[in-house]
């Protein structure tokens, strides 16, 4: 069960929250796909407004996107959209509510800015208002990988000192968000449930994550995006059709399935973005296809950047350090340099993880 699903079974948990918003897109919804704002008001919650993240409340936006609506289609309530906000202007947002229930599906990375929004409503709530997450399982699992976020490199993309593939559901990262202070409340989902047919459905919480395989690279192929590379945006095989002009695609493919990475191939690839970066230039590079559960995906991504700058592109080191967490040099993104590198930032895990292990609610 998810978190909707639980308060849907017993409303009982909100007694007394007579003003209620919930910040929610299609990613809030039962598994026979109501959505979160229709299904609460069916069992008597006192809804009066709608709030969305990036992607807007509808999931039409692109990255960066949040398109303003009037009204939510579905449940005709009124929609506030709160990507771009400060934590003032959200606070006036969220006045004269009793309580602000969350029920988003999040991805697992630190740079998904779902988790961005998520703190600063936790920011901006204080203690005037009950903040109740509905949790959901994390697709990429219990995993951790990657770097810890520096805290001199915070920003929108990097909220919390948390790996990059934090391995924590959106509740739990909730009460480290939270950092002790009892604001927030978690109604627990089954957190090993499946995405697929006869479980849960999956719904793109972006337009660039269509599917499962795309969540999963998002990781490690989503640094693309601090290069001049193409990550596959505006093709349809975002994070898993990667490479820019001038690559030679059939060298670039042996040379990444040499290095072995665990639960991946890469065959050569030629391809066209519609939109994004090289809209409508011929691209080449690779396609990743999944063999097994790639782990140190945040590694084999690096990897993949390195072996693509070393043929064409460059890199954009000032949006690559925000995604990273860290400082990164040039000459830390080569194929020699990123095993080294993903050591100490294992070591670095190792060492900071009880500060974001205290807020488990599921065993592991």
């Amino acid at each position: 069960m998810t978190g909707l699903e639980r308060l849907l079974a017993d409303p009982r948990s909100l007694a007394g929250a007579r003003r209620i918003g919930l910040l929610t897109n299609p990613t809030g919804v039962t598994r026979s796909l109501e959505p979160s704002a229709v299904a609460l008001r069916r069992v008597g919650l006192p809804l009066e407004r709608l709030f969305a993240p990036e992607h807007g409340i509808d999931g039409s936006g692109q990255a960066g996107e949040a398109p303003e609506r009037g009204a939510d289609p579905a449940s005709g309530l009124p929609v506030t959209t709160l990507y771009g906000m400060d934590v003032s202007a959200l606070r006036r947002a969220l006045e004269g509510l009793d309580a602000i229930v969350i029920d988003l599906q999040d991805v697992g990375t630190r740079f998904y800015t779902y988790l961005s929004t998520l703190h600063l409503v936790l920011q901006a709530a204080a203690d005037e208002q009950r903040i109740i997450v509905l949790d959901r399982p994390n697709p990429l699992g219990f995993e951790e990988d990657g770097p810890v976020l520096d805290e001199r490199l915070r920003s929108f993309v990097g909220t919390a000192a948390l790996p990059l593939r934090h391995g924590l559901t959106l509740g739990e990262a909730a009460r480290f968000l939270d950092g002790g202070t009892g604001l927030v409340e978690v109604i627990p989902c089954d957190p090993d449930e499946p995405f697929g047919v006869n479980s849960l459905p999956w719904v793109p919480p972006s337009p660039n994550l269509p599917t499962l395989t795309a969540a999963v690279l998002y990781p490690g192929l989503g640094l693309l995006e601090g290069s001049s590379l193409s990550e596959g945006r505006g093709t349809t095989l975002p994070f898993q059709m990667v490479g820019g002009p001038g690559v030679n695609a059939p060298r670039l493919a042996a040379c990444l399935n040499d290095l072995g990475r665990p639960g991946v191939r890469f065959r050569p690839a030629w391809f066209t973005p519609s939109a994004s970066k090289h809209a409508g230039a011929l691209c080449v590079g690779v396609q990743l296809h999944l063999t097994g559960s790639p782990s140190g995906i945040v590694e084999t991504g690096l990897l993949v950047l390195a072996a693509l700058v070393e043929q064409a592109g460059s890199l954009n080191l000032p949006w690559l350090r925000s995604l990273l967490g860290k400082p990164v040099e040039a000459k830390d993104i080569t194929t020699a340099a990123i095993p080294r590198l993903c050591a100490v930032w294992a070591l670095e895990r190792a060492d900071l993880a009880e500060s974001w292990r205290r807020a488990w609610l599921y065993p592991r």
